[in-house]
């Protein structure tokens, strides 16, 4: 009796793992045809292929990241305001199921930002320097010193100078420091 459970638990381990090479060949082929369709100028077809990558993976990151910049980018070279609500569902599918992948709200932060949204953007890079790494977690402060908040934007790089110790972070740092001193 002992033995068919352990053959009927290597058959299962057997069967999980041939699907997952199965996912993944499945992806990699996704991932070269969306290639293809974005080189050949097909963007909604290339959103397809990376919708049906993130239907199979949830954690795909790059595959929410470069559909959301896909539909967002075309929201303002062709006008179709509809795709900026695609964008923006794109990236909260993803933040919903991958909440600490700062690549996420790094992109939303950037749609918001190209689109002239200062508050979203704001709050979006806002969450980036919470979760992010460096050099990221620096567009949060750079956002508030663009947006005229230079005291706040100071206080804010000088925590992340104090995380980092790095040295474009103390440039930023001691430039923030003259702009408020003059």
């Amino acid at each position: 009796m002992l033995q068919r459970y352990k053959i009927y638990l290597l058959i299962f381990i057997l069967g999980v793992l041939s699907i997952k090479v199965y996912e993944s060949r499945v992806i990699n082929i996704l991932w070269v045809k969306a290639d293809m369709a974005f080189h050949s100028g097909k963007y909604n077809i290339a959103e397809k292929y990376l919708g049906r990558i993130i239907k199979i993976n949830p954690s795909e990151i790059d595959a929410y990241v470069l559909k959301a910049w896909l539909e967002w980018s075309q929201a303002i070279s062709k006008k179709e305001t509809k795709k900026i609500s695609s964008a923006l569902r794109t990236l909260r599918i993803g933040q919903w199921n991958n909440p600490l992948e700062y690549k996420l709200y790094l992109e939303e932060g950037i749609m918001w930002n190209a689109l002239g949204n200062d508050e979203e953007a704001l709050r979006a890079f806002k969450i980036v320097y919470i979760i992010g790494t460096v050099p990221y977690a620096r567009l949060y402060p750079h956002k508030l010193k663009q947006m005229g908040k230079k005291y706040e934007a100071y206080k804010v790089m000088k925590k992340i100078y104090e995380k980092t110790k790095d040295e474009l972070t103390l440039q930023c740092l001691e430039r923030l420091k003259k702009e408020i001193n003059t």
